[in-house]
């Protein structure tokens, strides 16, 4: 399992993680709601929270 981890990381840093035409459409459609970044994600939990 590690050496399938260190290829898959090796993979990112080399690559990155570089989306398919449609994904972000049908990511969308799955969720039912408009895709939003991580930063946003981690600021609407701290808020819910009551840290920020």
């Amino acid at each position: 399992m590690a050496f399938d981890m260190r290829l898959m990381s090796e993979r990112f840093l080399i690559d990155g993680m570089l989306p398919e035409a449609g994904d972000a459409e049908r990511l969308t459609a799955l969720l039912g709601r408009p895709l939003r970044s991580y930063r946003d994600f981690a600021n609407e939990i701290a808020a819910a929270a009551g840290t920020i």
